[in-house]
């Protein structure tokens, strides 16, 4: 998962793509990019604040930026990519995975291509590079047009600042007026964060082309078929971020919600395993009624840790604390989003039973992640996907609980649609993939 920002006739705009970066540092903390109108760039593995400083400034009106968490390629090659071609000099950014990428890249290989990285998101430049057109316009709107799933981008080319999602709207990806320009991010709680107004969610099978003196000029390449992310709901986002016009913290409500409804496991307290399980967990709390509380707490500053374990349930034994005062001889419901592996959940139980808890139940509220994800999340091997490989009474005898209770794929698309989010991709819940 990464988060990708461009900014065109905006003042300053190094200054304003960190900012933009900084309010996506969640969807990638391995490294940090960005490359500045006349094509300077300043890459380096880690946190924003630790790449992109103030002692680097680098001056211009237009600039795009990338934070990666690594899917696909080496971890050490860092984005926004550079190129030189025949049509002008271009930096690209992209959010996801090309589903067919090693095919593709043969292709261009046998075709007399050098790749100068190990990255999917490289085949745009390649294609780019070799579509029968002059126009780079053209030549862009004709690789997109061949490149099914999964992306959203942001390309800088010598005369416009272009930004597209792929037919499906896999991967998010907004727009908005900053002063006298625009600025393109992956939430538009981003956008919002530094004050941008006429914030607009970028179609599906669309381009967005940003240049001098003219309004936003959109070009679409395909047919539109949507299947975003539900993950991006579920997990990825920002709660005060909003998709197809629907909040990301209320849908995660609604989902604790229709756990409740679905299951109505009773106890004692509901504690939020942080951050992205506390909306749920209310939304839990609101429908039955049982009070929810601060029984864990995160340390936020812990990936930093000079001394950080290798061991994964030290990690979270470091991340997260129980309060003792809150779970002791209580029967606790642990709500979260979901489960991945199973070994951070195994832990969570572990470290409630120790700080007292009298029985401790787990619910989840999203179905169970029975299938990788090709689309740009680190899931891709089904074989470490725990609910995959074990049925509900092991998996619950695995992660230590008295009970554990999931959404089921039913309910789970139902708050979608009664949201008013139709078109949503569940394969790593259904199997069931647009591409």
């Amino acid at each position: 998962m990464c988060g990708i920002a461009g900014t065109w006739n905006v003042e300053d705009s190094y200054n304003v793509v960190h900012d933009l970066l900084l309010a996506l540092q969640h969807r990638g903390q391995q490294s940090a990019g960005i490359v500045v109108n006349g094509f300077k760039s300043i890459k380096g593995e880690g946190l924003v604040e630790n790449v992109i400083t103030d002692e680097k400034f680098i001056p211009g009106s237009c600039a795009i930026g990338h934070v990666r968490y690594s899917t696909y390629g080496s971890i050490d090659e860092i984005q926004p990519l550079i190129a030189h071609t025949f049509k002008g000099r271009v930096a690209l950014a992209h959010n996801g995975n090309i589903v067919d990428a090693d095919e593709r890249r043969k292709f261009v290989m046998e075709n007399g291509g050098i790749f100068s990285t190990t990255l999917d998101s490289e085949i745009f430049i390649h294609y780019f590079s070799i579509a029968p057109y002059r126009s780079p316009k053209d030549s862009l709107q004709w690789t997109l047009s061949r490149i099914k799933a999964a992306y959203s981008i942001v390309m800088l080319h010598d005369t416009f600042l272009a930004a597209a999602r792929d037919t499906f709207g896999i991967r998010p990806l907004f727009y908005g007026k900053f002063n006298n320009g625009y600025v393109v991010a992956s939430e538009d709680s981003a956008l919002s964060s530094i004050g941008c107004t006429d914030i607009i969610e970028i179609e599906p099978g669309s381009i967005v082309f940003f240049t001098d003196g003219n309004s936003p000029e959109i070009i679409y390449f395909g047919q539109r078929n949507d299947r975003f992310c539900s993950f991006e709901f579920v997990y990825f986002a920002r709660p005060d971020s909003n998709f197809y016009g629907v909040n990301v913290h209320e849908i995660r409500k609604k989902l604790g919600m229709k756990l409740f409804e679905e299951h109505k496991v009773i106890g004692d307290v509901i504690v939020p395993v942080l951050d992205s399980g506390f909306s749920g967990a209310l939304g839990y709390s609101t429908a039955s009624k049982i009070p929810i509380d601060y029984g864990l707490i995160r340390n936020h500053y812990i990936g930093r840790s000079f001394i950080m374990p290798k061991n994964r349930q030290d990690i979270v034994r470091r991340k997260l604390s129980p309060l003792s005062s809150v779970v002791q001889d209580k029967e606790v419901i642990l709500i979260d989003d979901s489960i991945v592996r199973g070994t951070t959940m195994k832990v969570i139980v572990e470290m409630v039973r120790e700080a007292g808890a009298k029985k401790v139940y787990v619910g989840i509220h999203s179905p169970a992640v029975v299938g990788p994800c090709n689309y740009g999340i680190d899931t891709s091997r089904r074989s470490e996907l725990i609910a995959s490989q074990r049925d509900i009474e092991n998996l619950k005898a695995y992660v230590g609980a008295d009970k554990l209770f999931y959404l089921s794929v039913e309910n789970y698309k139902k708050v979608f649609e009664e949201s008013g989010v139709k078109g949503i991709c569940m394969g790593c819940f259904d199997l069931n993939y647009p591409a």
